[in-house]
């Protein structure tokens, strides 16, 4: 509570205590003056409200709240607040949109109406504190009045009512809190607008630039073929006209070189505009209350980048000693171009000093967008390396067509198919028994397999809130080489971003994969980690 509402307060409690009966006056005149409001403002309502025609032959009363270039927004006594593109409405042109508030485009005008809703929100807050302050009051006032028997039920009141007042009071910051935000919305997104309009013009001048270098450079080439014409018939030509070919060569190159510097120049202009539209958003993150990518540790490293850094260890100390460590990072970026993903991770087990698992992995996915399309193109390739497998080090490169099913700002969904080439180095060899083959020395049997396999699998990504999300991913490899063969790689992780630490997040893991040629087929981890994002 500000201190002129706070003075407020203790006047209108000082009034009450000296003559009730004006302060019951004051409230019954608050009653009317709010009769007098609602009943001022429904007459405007029904002064404002016009016929809107619809393409498909409705007519609906409706009060026209906001319109732009494209669309309207109106208020319906049923339907409540709809917007309707321009070009579903019939009767456009003899709508009355002269009282009525124009919007901007895009991102400026969401955030004029979000200021709106807000500040409309701040009135009943306001409201509300008042009438919690006049309950407290009373609450007092009988406090003052009550007798032993109704001590504690007073009190009990005042509690009550005082309480009251001070989440009415913390209900009415919140209003002013997103009163604030709201309009420091309206100037960032405003900034977007501008920086994104620049863009635009920028890339336009750069395409001028462009043709008018190709122009010249067309003009410069059929001078410099009349002047290789003038050149073969100097015989019989003039040495002036000659020099006037020249002449017309020497401009026509000029023309080129300063259309050249022309191209360059827009060429800059764009890079600073798209600069500006980063640093807006990047505004507008901020005024959202969002986390913006600096890179790691400000440093810049991995800027546009999405990364983070994972570390999870758990020991125990008894009758056994044991201890497990993993860390791993990943880094992703997408534009409308195409997509790079890296993931990696180590894992380390062990119990009694004997160690149980030790591995490394290494991921990396490049995938190629299609304009106008949701297909797309990908390349992947895969580094293991594990201690306790028949194999110690393995490598795989693949790739083939994709499709994004969904992308939406809650879900993701694409499928992948293609082929997958794998070496496996050192892998040791059985005979048709399963049993493990020896060399004339005693020492296992170790060979270096290549094989094809085939690749089917899916990615979906669940963003169950701001702060966590949900993905799953199958990937199924059917070796072409060896009949019956396959594996199967399964990853399941759910993160959920920490609020009271910027950056930081939790982290559960499932890996579990099976391989019909090893040993010991199916190898399944699970992990708890504290991720940094950056």
């Amino acid at each position: 509570m500000t201190r002129i509402q706070h003075e407020t307060t203790i006047v209108s409690a000082l009034t009450h205590e000296a003559n009730p009966g004006l302060s019951n006056f004051y409230f019954f005149m608050n009653k009317k003056l709010l009769a007098l409001y609602l009943g001022a403002f429904l007459s405007c309502s029904l002064a404002y409200a016009q016929p809107l025609q619809l393409s498909n032959g409705d007519t609906l009363g409706v009060e026209i709240t906001y319109y732009t270039d494209s669309t309207i927004t109106f208020v319906h006594p049923i339907l409540g607040q709809q917007t309707v593109a321009k070009t579903g409405v019939s009767n456009i042109a003899e709508l009355n949109l002269d009282k009525v508030t124009k919007l901007p485009e895009g991102e400026a005008g969401k955030a004029i109406i979000a200021a709106n809703v807000a500040k409309k929100a701040l009135v009943p807050a306001k409201q509300e504190v008042d009438q919690a302050n006049k309950e407290l009051i009373v609450a007092q006032n009988n406090l003052k009045l009550a007798d032993e028997s109704q001590l504690d039920a007073a009190e009990q009141q005042v509690k009550d009512a005082a309480t009251k007042v001070e989440k009415a009071e913390k209900k009415l910051i919140a209003a002013a809190d997103a009163v604030e935000v709201a309009d420091n919305y309206i100037v960032v997104a405003s900034e977007v607008s501008h920086a994104e309009a620049q863009v635009t013009a920028a890339k336009n001048d750069v395409k001028a630039a462009n043709n008018q270098v190709v122009v010249a450079k067309a003009e410069a080439k059929a001078t410099q073929k009349k002047f290789e014409v003038a050149e073969q018939a100097m015989s019989t030509t003039k040495a002036a006209g000659v020099m006037q070919a020249e002449e017309k060569v020497a401009t026509a190159k000029t023309r080129a070189e300063i259309a050249s510097e022309h191209f360059e120049l827009a060429e800059v202009q764009v890079q600073e505009a798209e600069e500006n539209v980063v640093v807006a958003e990047n505004n507008v993150k901020r005024a959202k209350g969002k986390k913006v990518n600096v890179g790691f540790m400000g440093t810049g490293w991995f800027k546009g980048w999405d990364s983070s850094l994972a570390i999870g260890l758990s020991g125990a100390s008894g009758s056994s000693v044991n201890n497990t460590f993993r860390t791993a990072f990943n880094t992703r970026y997408e534009d409308k171009k195409g997509r790079w993903v890296y993931r990696s991770f180590y894992y380390r087990d062990s119990e009694d000093n004997v160690t149980g698992e030790n591995q490394i992995n290494a991921t990396l996915v490049k995938d190629w967008f299609f304009n106008e399309t949701k297909w797309f193109a990908f390349v992947t390739g895969v580094y293991d390396w594990n201690q306790f497998k028949d194999w110690h080090h393995r490598l795989q490169f693949g790739g083939g067509p994709g499709y994004q099913f969904i992308k939406t700002d809650q879900w993701e969904f694409s499928g992948r198919t293609g082929l997958t080439l794998i070496t496996e180095f050192g892998k040791t060899q059985y005979n048709a028994n399963g049993g493990v083959i020896f060399n004339p020395d005693g020492s296992v049997l170790e060979d270096t397999v290549v094989g094809l396999e085939g690749l089917i699998g899916a990615d979906v990504t669940w963003h169950i809130t701001a702060q966590q999300h949900f993905s799953i991913s199958n990937y199924f490899y059917p070796s072409l080489t060896h009949s019956g063969e396959f594996r199967n790689l399964t990853n399941i992780s759910w993160i959920h971003s920490l609020d009271w630490f910027e950056s930081l997040a939790l982290k559960f893991g499932i890996r579990n994969e099976y391989d019909t040629s090893d040993s010991i087929p199916n190898e399944f981890n699970y992990n708890f980690s504290v991720l940094w994002g950056f």
